[in-house]
């Protein structure tokens, strides 16, 4: 239900040692604007071409480092201007690409590793004393940013080639059959307003060779305040106008959905002032979620389960890439194992978590899970249960040719002794595993609604036995 509404889910479960949470993102997917990627770039654009007018105005403030006689002066020019007068130095010294003053002609950049040495050797060069000159040291340690490129990474393109014009034209317009006063369109209404900014940065990259809209933002840096100011003022005002273009461009692309509406209302309207800022600051590191509904799992899982039997005949109808998201949740399972844990492969997450899906697959057809009985004889049969089908569930999902699987759970003595641990649980809940588990579902959860930072994709298994 929570899939055919497009509500997110997240499930949490405390099982002895053990635990684990599982995320069914909504429909169509998960849309994260603000990623809050811990090792972030400084978006300043020196490795673009034509550099933009603001920062080509300030550079041009210092005409040349090496006739500057004030040494105070000399040690509080920032290193964004450093770098650019030194690469116009290093260009000179190439003799296979000399630059070329046409703004149409991409210059040369430093590629190779021993022409990235020698550019923060000559920018080392260029101090008049290395010690008392912090913007050069921090002009040293940011030289990497006049060859890194300022274009979207094809994590983003990826993202935006999951948005389909057409698609969502289609979703925006409002069907004469809609109820008044309720939102029917089988996209929810954030998701559509992230689909039209993505549309708009998709028009935007096409105008501006890949570049996205500038974040405006400089780091900290040693410099004069006047220098500072007229830098940090360079940079806003370009981001401004790169809003203003995402903006307008958006704007069109309403416009151009309410005539193919035939006079009907849409599902979306332009973003705030403040979602649109958001979005263009964040714009290199989009993101989409997408997670395989929870029903399907049984499926493939356990065909035989009597919990399919309650399923709408048309949930699996409503995936049309249900193949695709099998295959890909396979590789996704033959991937882990590749990871086995450190000091003792029994207890990789994988083998507990398919042991726990046994589990379920024992309740379905018993209604309670296994343990339940104290008898030592009930309990070795509640094992063999468990353990058959934890070797089912290995073979539906493609694993048993594997060897790992082949030696740590086809193998009866060590695939029985992992049965016997879930059985010896008897569903018991244990405090300290579910605060944890409780505490990690919590921060899932907090991203899930927030659409900040990057939610674990699909799983995740806590093991209390190693930890």
């Amino acid at each position: 239900e929570c899939h055919n509404r497009s509500i997110p889910l997240l499930v949490v479960r405390s099982y002895g040692l053990l635990g684990y949470a599982r995320i069914q993102t909504a429909t169509p997917y998960h849309c994260i604007t603000e990623a809050k990627k811990s090792n972030r770039i400084p978006d300043l654009r020196l490795s673009a071409w034509p550099l933009f007018e603001g920062l080509k105005n300030v550079a041009s403030t210092v005409s040349n480092l090496d006739e500057m006689d004030d040494t105070k002066d000399h040690s509080h020019v920032p290193f964004v201007i450093v770098l650019l007068q030194a690469l116009d130095k290093w260009r000179g010294t190439v003799v296979s690409a000399p630059f070329n003053p046409d703004p149409a002609v991409r210059p040369r950049y430093p590629e190779t590793f021993q022409e990235k040495e020698d550019f923060r050797k000559l920018v080392k060069g260029m101090s008049k004393n290395l010690n008392n000159e912090i913007n050069f040291e921090e002009a040293i340690r940011e030289a990497h940013l006049t060859w890194v490129d300022g274009r979207v990474s094809d994590e983003v393109k990826e993202v935006l080639d999951r948005v389909d014009e057409k698609d969502f034209f289609a979703s925006a317009v409002k069907s004469e059959m809609d109820v008044e006063g309720s939102a029917t369109s089988s996209v929810p209404a954030h998701v559509l307003q992230f689909q039209l900014l993505a549309l708009a940065l998709k028009r935007f990259l096409k105008q501006n060779d890949d570049y996205p809209p500038l974040e405006g933002k400089i780091p900290d840096m040693t410099s004069d305040t006047a220098r500072f100011v007229a830098l940090q003022e360079a940079y806003q005002k370009q981001a401004e106008q790169d809003r203003a273009k995402i903006c307008q461009i958006a704007k069109t692309l309403l416009d151009e959905c309410k005539q193919a509406s035939n006079g009907c209302d849409l599902h979306v309207s332009i973003p705030s002032d403040d979602e649109i800022v958001t979005f263009c600051k964040n714009s290199r590191y989009l993101r989409i979620l997408e997670t395989r509904p929870l029903f399907a799992e049984y499926k493939v899982q356990d065909p035989a389960s009597p919990t399919l039997s309650i399923l709408k005949p048309t949930s699996f109808e409503n995936i049309p890439n249900f193949d695709t998201i099998q295959a890909d949740a396979r590789d996704d399972l033959q991937s882990a194992m590749f990871d086995p844990y450190e000091t003792d492969p029994i207890q990789t997450p994988l083998l507990w978590w398919i042991a726990l899906r046994a589990c379920d697959a024992f309740y379905d057809r018993h209604e309670h899970y296994p343990g339940k009985h104290e008898q030592e004889l009930a309990l070795e049969s509640d094992a063999n249960e468990v353990y058959k089908f934890m070797t089912q569930i290995a073979n539906n999902l493609g694993l048993s040719e594997c060897d790992f699987i082949k030696e740590n759970l086809l193998d009866s003595s060590k695939g029985k002794d992992l049965a016997r641990e879930v059985v010896r649980y008897d569903e018991a809940e244990i405090h300290n595993i579910a605060a944890v588990v409780g505490g990690v579902a919590s921060q899932e959860a907090v991203k899930l609604i927030t659409g900040q930072y990057v939610p674990f994709d699909d799983t995740y298994v806590y093991n209390g036995i190693a930890s």
